[in-house]
Formats: C-alpha cells, sequence, structure tokens
C-alpha cells in the first residue's frame, strides 16, 4: 500500500471494487474473459479472434499515447455501445457466485465510516457494484455508488470521478481515491485534485484503519 497523493482535509473515501476491495484472481478472468466471447458472438469471430482484435486495439491506442482503454471503450471502438456492454456484464456475471461475506473488509470499513464518507465507483454497472458489496457484506457502509451505467465512461475518464464527487456533495479536495490500478484509479483522481492510495488488493484495505490512526498527516 502506498499513499501516492493527498489534497486537503479528506472527508470521503472513493474506493474501486475488482481487486480492491476483494481479491479473486479467477473472477476477474473470468469477468473479461465472459465479454470477449459475447463480442465474439456478436461480431462473428471466434472467442481467439475476438481476444487478439482486443489485445491490437489496445496496442494501437498505447501507440498512439491515449494510455490506458476502459473494456468498454475498446468495445465501443470495435461498434458495440457501452449501453450493451452493460448489459452484457449484468447478464453474465453473478458475484454470489464468486464473492463471501467478508468480516475483516466490514470490519475495516466500519471504523473508516467513523470518520468518513465511503462511496464507491466501479467501471462495472451498478447493479454488479450493488450485487458485489451485498455479497461481501459491506453494502451499508457506502453511501454513494457509481457505476458503469451511471455516465457510460469508464475509468480512466474523468467523468465517473466528476460524478461520485457530484454524489457525495464534495470538491476533490475532500476525497481520496482508493484502488489498485495506479493509472486507471489515481492518476485521473489526482488530476482532478483528489488525493489517492494504491493498494494491491484487500488485504492492504484491512490495514487503511490503522493508516489513517497512525499518520494523522492524512487529515491535517
Amino acid at each position: 500500500m502506498k499513499v501516492v497523493a493527498r489534497e486537503g482535509k479528506p472527508s470521503a473515501l472513493v474506493f474501486d471494487l475488482d481487486n480492491t476491495l476483494y481479491t479473486n484472481p479467477a473472477y476477474a478472468a473470468f469477468q473479461e474473459d465472459s465479454l470477449v466471447v459475447r463480442l465474439g458472438r456478436e461480431l462473428g469471430l471466434s472467442t481467439e479472434a475476438a481476444a487478439a482484435k482486443l489485445a491490437a486495439l489496445r496496442v494501437e491506442r498505447e501507440r498512439a499515447g491515449l494510455g490506458k482503454t476502459s473494456l468498454g471503450k475498446l468495445f465501443a471502438a470495435l461498434g458495440i455501445e457501452v449501453a450493451t456492454s452493460v448489459r452484457w456484464r449484468e447478464e453474465e456475471y453473478e458475484p454470489s457466485l464468486w464473492l463471501k461475506r467478508d468480516a475483516r473488509l466490514d470490519r475495516a470499513l466500519g471504523l473508516l465510516s467513523q470518520s468518513f464518507r465511503l462511496a464507491l465507483l466501479t467501471n462495472n454497472p451498478r447493479l454488479v457494484g450493488e450485487k458485489s458489496l451485498e455479497a461481501l457484506g459491506v453494502r451499508d457502509r457506502f453511501s454513494a455508488l457509481v457505476g458503469l451505467d451511471d455516465t457510460f465512461s469508464g475509468k480512466p475518464a474523468p467523468e465517473p470521478f466528476i460524478e461520485v464527487l457530484k454524489r457525495l456533495g464534495l470538491g476533490p479536495s475532500a476525497c481520496i481515491s482508493i484502488g489498485d490500478r495506479f493509472d486507471v484509479d489515481l492518476a485521473p483522481a489526482m488530476e482532478l485534485g483528489m488525493g489517492a492510495i494504491l493498494v494491491d488488493g484487500v488485504e492492504d484495505v484491512y490495514e487503511l484503519p490503522s493508516l489513517f490512526a497512525g499518520r494523522n498527516s492524512l487529515r491535517d
């Protein structure tokens, strides 16, 4: 875990979902793999050919200096509207099959909620985010939730971050973005003036109450 940046006096923590509030490599792989299968079916391609198309598009965009691109935008570049991507995810993903109640996570978030408002910002649809928090047993800890279908633009675009700030009713300097990907979860938040904490997975989230308790500078 690394505190990358901090601005102002934080009063809210904005969490990523996948590989942040839970660590499940098999589920992470399933999420992309299942969408690639749907993409191939839609385009009349084999799964392997669809995966190759996505990989080539990623490389092309990175070489063009466009940086990290969300899966939703990659699909859009291949003619699949974000609304269709949202529907596919809602149909394919059932978080309760992959996630279970996490008492340690609930305790950590409970401690954090004594000092901060908590929000979820995910590139998955709102419904998948809701179901994921329910499966983890922590839905009641969050006062705001923004999913892909709330802005139809995924991180690292700024729109989802702006939307979560709007729903919290707070300025960027009052919020810290917490996630496992610097270029997706942290860099765009920092550009808006938010603080940022990089985590390696849920084990780091368990330690956040100790981090804040032990580093008063984070709140001064």
